[in-house]
């Protein structure tokens, strides 16, 4: 049950929150626009540059649905660690070498499900109902506006004044976001939910995943998370190498990867809300879909620039817009108490879905028609479960 205490939501908190979300993933990507750079600084190997960034995927993994049922029990709490572990993370990253920005990021990795969970549960805390999609989508955007910023900023810091400009920029930043998140949370929310009669203690670890993993829709919502936000990761990570038999260098793909992600941004700003009526929802993750899979039988065959730029950014709006449309109709399906733990387990699969298809990519570099042929096949096999999403997601 849900009282409201005032008829106002608290728009400064989901600002404050917006900011610390788009800093965990301008923190994530720091180091991929510059990988040889950093490895010439550090002499470490490209390799080795790579892990600063894998790790956030795989902690996630390890760590989302516990932080999720976290984010349940003590939200403010979750947050306020979250927001101290990634200015923490990032004023280690400051100490010259690689031993000590590895150590970093495994603190902000460990940081970022306790903020990244916490979406779906503030907008129930904070929000008045009717404005909650517009809260989700605010939140997750400002994830593809911290990834933006941090691609297109870094490099240009870094031939400024190298890497300790690029680290201290970014770690004042991060103490920003962090001291801000906590000033927003000294205001009470506008929502309490009460307990249920049965102590929620004991619904918590594998119960509470059981419980929820029993719900169709949120196998549904899990397994379309797993190929739609999957497909955008493995794009993002691995177009350079894709796109460069059709003749596409390295800066036609940046500026494709660009328009993508700012594409992205518009598509998880202003499509949640529209989608929430009727059978849009439905449609949007289907044209997601079908956008796809036009643009990996163009990055198989060839295509000319246009039609390249245009696809990306048909994709990156529509399959961006995808992950706030899931979180937003999963919190108007969602018990209050257990909201966290859902996004968590949402979530883990988004990132699941990039790890696992961006391995199986990597594993099919040398037959670049066969990897694009699998990622084409995950895409076509969903589809009858993206039709299913409305009727599953009205019950």
């Amino acid at each position: 049950m849900v009282n409201s205490s005032t008829s106002r939501s608290r728009w400064s908190v989901v600002a404050a929150y917006a900011l610390l979300a788009a800093v965990t993933q301008l923190l994530w990507v720091t180091f991929t626009p510059i990988t040889t750079a950093a490895s010439r600084e550090w002499e470490v190997s490209i390799d080795a540059v790579g892990w600063l960034s894998l790790v956030f995927p795989l902690v996630y993994v390890l760590l989302s649905i516990p932080f999720g049922l976290g984010a349940d029990r003590w939200l403010r709490g979750s947050l306020l660690i979250g927001g101290a572990l990634t200015a923490v993370g990032a004023l280690i990253r400051i100490v010259p070498g690689y031993e000590f920005a590895l150590i970093g990021q495994l603190v902000i990795a460990i940081g970022q499900p306790l903020v990244l969970n916490a979406v779906n549960k503030l907008a129930v805390l904070y929000v008045r109902p009717e404005q909650r999609a517009n809260a989700i989508a605010a939140g997750t955007a400002s994830l593809f506006v911290g990834i933006l910023v941090s691609t297109v900023t870094v490099p240009f810091v870094m031939a400024w004044q190298g890497m300790p400009a690029v680290l201290w920029t970014q770690g004042g930043i991060s103490v920003i976001a962090a001291v801000a998140m906590g000033l927003a949370l000294r205001r009470a929310p506008v929502f309490e939910v009460e307990a249920a009669a049965a102590d929620t203690s004991s619904a918590l670890g594998l119960r509470a995943v059981a419980i929820l993993w029993s719900q169709r829709w949120v196998r549904l919502f899990s397994l379309l998370l797993f190929a739609g936000f999957g497909i955008f990761i493995t794009l993002a990570t691995w177009l350079e190498v894709l796109a460069s038999a059709i003749g596409y260098n390295a800066q036609q793909v940046g500026i494709g990867i660009g328009v993508m992600t700012a594409a992205g941004i518009a598509g998880a700003a202003v499509v949640p809300r529209w989608a929430m009526h009727g059978q849009r929802a439905r449609t949007v993750v289907l044209c997601s879909l079908v956008a796809s899979v036009l643009l990996l039988v163009g990055l198989a065959v060839g295509m000319p620039q246009w039609l390249f730029i245009s696809l990306l950014a048909v994709c990156g709006f529509l399959l961006l817009a995808d992950l706030p449309v899931m979180l937003s109709l999963a919190e108007a399906k969602s018990d209050p108490q257990f909201v966290g733990a859902v996004t968590g387990l949402l979530l883990l699969f988004g990132n699941l879905g990039g790890i696992m298809l961006s391995l199986a990519v990597q594993l099919l570099l040398n037959n670049r028609i066969v990897a694009l042929s699998v990622l084409a096949a995950v895409v076509i096999l969903i589809l009858p479960a993206a039709m299913r999403l409305q009727r599953v997601a009205s019950k």
